[in-house]
């Protein structure tokens, strides 16, 4: 059995949150926006003119803090209680996973509009819910993707470019973990699906990311850029939308996850710990010092290679280190890269060298502070 979940509209293009409320029409014309102080700043008078225009009542949800099981609980007694018939959740990847989540539980539509392209958050049917104080609790499988998905591209490429390069790297790395142990012969429909979607991403962004970033420095906005955010959103996404008998057994996310029990790393954003993760399940599958070099260029260009420190986990870094490889054990326990790589220390000795592989090339290159390179 294959299960498809993918949004039912689906738009990115300049000033898209302008026909925002035309897509919101055709499922209510009553809505919640949950949104952040800082998405709302961004988006408050479009979203509120096009929302005017169409004649769609609307309440407000200020979201603050982790997506949690509880805020999305909050939110959805919110929605049923107004009889609200669709939220529309703008903002980062907290925001929309606990709006997906919220809709899910209260049986209603969700529209996600992104206010940053770091994930594909905005169209996957998963919401990640963490604890109130940060940490990785559990993945909810809801039912649907969101329904509409407006990506408007002046606002993703508006951003702070740190959230787009995370998002580049989040997106890379599906084809390097769709592709752990993956054999066309033998796989079901959909995970050959997922692995071309992945590679198809991972070629355009590995020609074009580059110069991407670099125009949105200097506001310009092209049609590389509007790609570069369907890779992001719309390819990336799609490559969990089809769910087979077998899944992808990647390191970099699972090592993402874990790695938020560790207080310190919560300031730094999913793709930048995901960048790390890479590394180190490149050294765990024993590629060659030429492939993991070639890795950490393709990774400096995006100045998104980082060390341990920059990461969160510099003090006492074993014993933090430990605490992730344990977690790791514990809640991914089916990882294949792990079949043949258990044993305590493993995962351990694995990011220390990922650390000095990035360190080595940084001190063979002059790039910067070889012992901590400030994130942009």
């Amino acid at each position: 059995m294959i299960q498809i979940k993918t949004p039912e509209i689906y738009v990115s293009e300049p000033n898209a949150i302008k026909s925002l409320g035309l897509f919101v029409k055709k499922y209510g014309k009553r809505a919640l926006i949950v949104w952040s102080t800082t998405a709302k700043k961004v988006t408050e008078d479009a979203i509120i003119e096009s929302l005017g225009i169409q004649k769609i009542f609307y309440q407000e949800y200020l979201f603050s803090g982790y997506p949690t099981l509880e805020t999305a609980y909050d939110i959805a007694r919110e929605a049923k209680e107004s009889e609200i018939e669709i939220i529309i959740a703008v903002g980062g990847g907290r925001v929309l996973d606990t709006s997906k989540a919220a809709g899910d539980i209260a049986k209603i539509p969700v529209a996600s509009v992104p206010t940053i392209a770091a994930t594909c958050a905005a169209w996957a049917a998963l919401s990640v819910i963490y604890t109130a104080e940060g940490n990785f609790d559990h993945f909810r499988h809801n039912e649907h993707s969101p329904q509409v998905v407006v990506a408007d591209t002046v606002i993703l490429a508006g951003a702070p470019e740190r959230y787009l390069k995370a998002g580049i790297v989040d997106t890379l790395a599906k084809w390097y973990e769709t592709s752990v142990g993956y054999e066309a012969l033998k796989s079901d429909f959909s995970y050959i699906n997922s692995v071309n979607g992945a590679l198809l991403a991972y070629d355009f962004l590995e020609e074009h990311a580059a110069a991407v970033v670099d125009n949105a420095r200097r506001n310009i906005i092209d049609d590389n850029t509007v790609k570069t955010i369907d890779t992001i959103i719309f390819l990336a996404g799609n490559v969990g939308s089809y769910v087979g008998e077998k899944a992808y057994s990647g390191f970099a996310h699972p090592f993402y996850h874990s790695s938020r029990i560790v207080p310190e790393t919560r300031d730094t954003l999913h793709g930048e710990i995901v960048a790390f993760g890479l590394l180190v399940q490149a050294v765990l599958e024993k590629k060659s010092e030429e492939e993991l070099y070639s890795i950490i260029e393709k990774f400096s260009e995006l100045d998104v290679a980082f060390t341990l420190e920059e990461i969160g986990i510099a003090e006492k870094a074993e014993e933090k280190l430990q605490t992730i490889e344990e977690r790791i054990y514990n809640a991914f326990p089916g990882l294949i890269l792990l079949e043949n790589n258990r044993g305590d220390g493993t995962i351990i000795n694995a990011a220390y060298k990922a650390d000095e592989y990035v360190k080595r090339f940084r001190r063979e290159q002059n790039y910067g502070d070889s012992e901590g390179k400030r994130r942009a």
